[in-house]
């Protein structure tokens, strides 16, 4: 349940709806919003949603019997229910109650004033949303986007946590399909927006880069007039988007861009270090990704006129957020966790960190299924596999039913110590006569392969000599 700052009254002039069967006393009281039928439903605006496999609309008459103030639902579900058993009670008809929960969301944050970021892009938001919020954090009040709640849901949600203390807000956008970021870029109503890479990620139903570019810079449609776009200038895509009378495009990148770093080095643990003017940054998360990232929260910061010497600071202080590119000391070796997704453009990124890093063991790949890549999944592994050798790893682990897949692509390149298995457990039980001290290990694969299973068992496990 979240508790929002406005009347159901108020809600329904944002909505353009009127409520049925809701008595005048309650329009005047505060919505809190509940979009689950297993909280307590006493006093809440119960929000049922319909997708493809569930319709929660079903729901809507046991919330009323448990107390619900009213619910916001579906025309055609009251039409469904009408027959005197299931008639919804109290209720607001809306043509699609997804939409409308971004029309809702669109109006409330309109009551606050708050300088949003809008960020988006095939890798690296979410961190790019964590450096952009400690950025921001240096200066204002700032309220981000928890987890990766990136979606048509977790947008809304974002927003309806906005207070007016806040004075920043820094909202990721996600997207598995067409037409899902436009929607959300136009709810937020951004200041600045930014698109950190064009990568291969849900070709499943953006069919390729060109589908995925095309869907990504659809963040540019929200833009609040004369408001600021932010793209990666190494980009072949996304270094053509130019500036227009209603919208500033800056850039940034390792090799060129208006944010580019200069005395660019790297520390043992591949972490960078580098100037933009006279200001040193050093960030204590590893490999170019993250740098890339880093460029893309200080210009944001510098959009917002934060001290370049605050946003060094910022960066310096940020470490990796809960299984993205986490470095774990274990037992006399190095484990990289990066569980948390993975497609071809992050899991190359990872090699590439990895394979920088200096070791006195052996370097270790252990990769689960990239998941939804449609058509090209089986390619793509193959062409991920293929780097393995080319990244100085001396042993690659594989799990899972496309992970097949990266074995073909790494003996493809004469890589000879390649193992497939079955599941994570049989990978758990394997390396466990396998790792030995002053060995780093890269465990990487999309969440629903529970790769951090394989970390957990690794933290406990003591090397062979």
């Amino acid at each position: 349940m979240i508790k929002l700052d406005l009347t159901v009254q108020e809600m329904l002039d944002i909505l353009e709806t009127t409520a049925v069967g809701v008595p005048a006393k309650s329009l005047k009281r505060k919505v809190n919003l509940c979009m689950d039928s297993r909280e307590k439903a006493k006093g809440v605006v119960f929000w049922p949603i319909k997708g493809v496999r569930f319709d929660a609309h079903q729901f809507v008459n046991q919330m009323e019997k448990d107390g619900a103030l009213m619910s916001v639902v579906n025309q055609e579900a009251v039409e469904q229910y009408s027959s005197k058993l299931e008639s919804f009670k109290m209720y607001a008809p809306v043509d699609d109650s997804t939409k409308a929960l971004l029309k809702l969301a669109k109006g409330y944050q309109r009551r606050f004033n708050v300088k949003k970021v809008a960020i988006t892009g095939s890798n690296g938001k979410t961190t790019t949303k964590e450096m952009t919020k400690a950025v921001l954090s240096m200066k204002f009040n700032t309220h981000a986007t928890q987890g990766n709640f990136n979606n048509h849901i977790g947008v809304p949600m974002t927003l309806f946590q906005l207070k007016h203390s806040h004075e920043a807000a820094v909202i990721e956008m996600g997207t598995s399909g067409p037409d899902e970021i436009r929607p959300l870029s136009l709810a937020t109503e951004p200041d600045v927006a930014v698109i950190t890479n064009i990568g291969a990620s849900h070709l499943e139903r953006l069919h390729d880069l060109d589908g995925v570019f095309s869907e990504k810079i659809t963040i540019k449609e929200g833009l609040k007039k004369g408001g600021i776009l932010i793209v990666n200038a190494d980009d072949q895509r996304l270094c053509k988007v130019k500036s227009t009378k209603n919208m500033k495009v800056i850039t940034f990148g390792v090799n060129r861009g208006m944010y580019r770093p200069e005395k660019l080095t790297w520390n043992e643990n591949d972490c960078a270090s580098f100037y933009i003017g006279r200001t040193h940054f050093e960030l204590n998360v590893p490999g170019i990704h993250n740098l890339y990232d880093a460029l893309a929260a200080i210009a944001v910061g510098e959009v917002f006129r934060i001290a370049k010497k605050d946003i060094a600071t910022a960066l310096c202080n940020y470490r990796a957020t809960n299984m993205r590119m986490e470095f774990k000391k274990a037992n006399g070796f190095k484990i990289v966790s990066d569980c948390y997704n993975a497609n071809p453009s992050s899991t190359k990124m990872a090699l590439q960190t990895i394979g920088n890093m200096k070791t006195s063991g052996k370097r270790i790949a252990v990769l689960g299924d990239m998941l939804e890549l449609g058509k090209e999944s089986a390619n793509l592994h193959a062409q991920i596999g293929a780097m393995v050798p080319e990244m100085n790893f001396d042993l690659l682990i594989t799990v899972g039913k496309d992970a097949r897949n990266y074995v073909r692509g790494a003996k493809s390149r004469g890589m000879k110590a390649v193992f497939h298995f079955g599941s994570v457990q049989d990978v758990i039980e394997f390396l466990s006569d396998t790792v030995a001290e002053g060995d780093v290990l890269l465990i990487k694969g999309s969440r629903g392969m529970h790769m951090e299973q394989v970390v957990n068992a690794l933290l406990k496990l003591t090397p062979v000599v």
